[in-house]
């Protein structure tokens, strides 16, 4: 058994291979490839691979290291190691590629870095020196790779999509008029106004509205999204024998824009997970949990298992 030594910058790392000859001079920096959300790493200045690859596909990241023609490496752990961060890995073979997942939380470490170093085993030669990869230019790499990094699968998820066009929206303009009113007097002019309103079980329902203008005025994203729901039965206002009041909304959640999902399959007091995914960057997906009256932040979303096959990885870049 070989044990290999990598040391790979902060950030998500993937070594892609894709069948390449090996080249007689390699960069002496991260450089990110100009279409593909990867980044080719310098030539490790212990230890000896043909070449190696950091790559994103649905905001997974993967390390690739192309050993040479003649190696055989075999599945086993690995040992990535920034700084004083050590990182558990798994490698899976393909042919004389050793490719690895990396944890979401290695991503940063890599790009803010100095030095990657990679100890590998399920190579023949345990000898060999540990792979170590300075982690120079890895943050202008890695962040261009995260910008072309295409988005998870959320096929398990109901979307929820908004539109100007909806018998709601002079609903969600008088139910926002005061925000509508606030940003007219900071930035002379007005908001645009999306809404999607979402059917649930027993009557219950929610009313996304989304502002979108100055990125001055709302941050980043350029958007706010406010969520309403009635009231409870026996909370609106209206006496006995009156006809049934026009429903009372209150704001139930809120957030800057973000993509915006249902998790049907996870429900609290009835209610299902609210699941959002940033817009325009990288970031981790969040969970939001209805606590009895409105949607609270849970946590991240977790990632999601990894069942990666290292030869579809290699086709994909070919």
């Amino acid at each position: 058994m070989r044990r290999v030594g990598l040391a790979l910058p902060c950030a998500a790392l993937a070594v892609v291979i894709a069948g390449q000859p090996a080249v007689a001079q390699q960069p002496d920096r991260w450089v990110a490839d100009e279409a593909l959300a990867s980044a080719t790493l310098p030539a490790p200045s212990a230890g000896e691979v043909v070449s190696a690859t950091l790559s994103c596909e649905a905001q997974r990241w993967s390390v690739r290291l192309d050993l040479g023609d003649d190696a055989r490496p075999e599945a086993g752990p690995a040992t990535m190691t920034v700084g004083s961060r050590a990182f558990d890995l798994e490698t899976r073979p393909d042919g004389n590629v050793l490719t690895a997942r990396l944890p979401r939380d290695a991503i940063e470490p890599l790009k803010n870095g100095s030095r990657l170093e990679l100890t590998l085993s399920g190579t023949q030669d345990e000898t060999a020196a540990p792979l170590v990869f300075s982690l120079r230019g890895s943050k202008l790499a890695i962040s261009a790779a995260q910008e072309r990094c295409s988005l998870r699968d959320m096929s398990a998820y109901q979307p929820v999509t908004f539109t100007p066009y909806s018998s709601y929206l002079n609903e969600a303009k008088a139910l926002r008029a005061a925000d509508i009113d606030a940003f007219a007097q900071a930035t002379a002019s007005q908001p645009k106004v999306d809404v999607a309103m979402v059917e649930l079980d027993e009557g219950r329902r929610v009313l996304f509205t989304r502002l979108c203008g100055s990125s001055w005025y709302y941050g980043l994203s350029g958007c706010n999204i406010t969520g309403f729901a009635p009231e409870p039965a026996g909370q609106a206002e209206g006496g006995e024998g009156d006809a049934a009041p026009e429903p009372a909304w209150r704001p139930v959640y809120d957030t800057e824009n973000v993509l915006l999902y249902l998790d049907q399959r996870y429900r609290s007091h009835g209610w299902p997970d609210v699941v959002t995914l940033p817009v325009g960057a990288p970031g981790s997906g969040l969970v939001w949990r209805w606590d009895g009256r409105s949607y609270a932040l849970k946590g991240e979303l977790p990632e999601q298992a990894d069942d990666f096959d290292p030869q579809a990885l290699r086709q994909g870049r070919d």
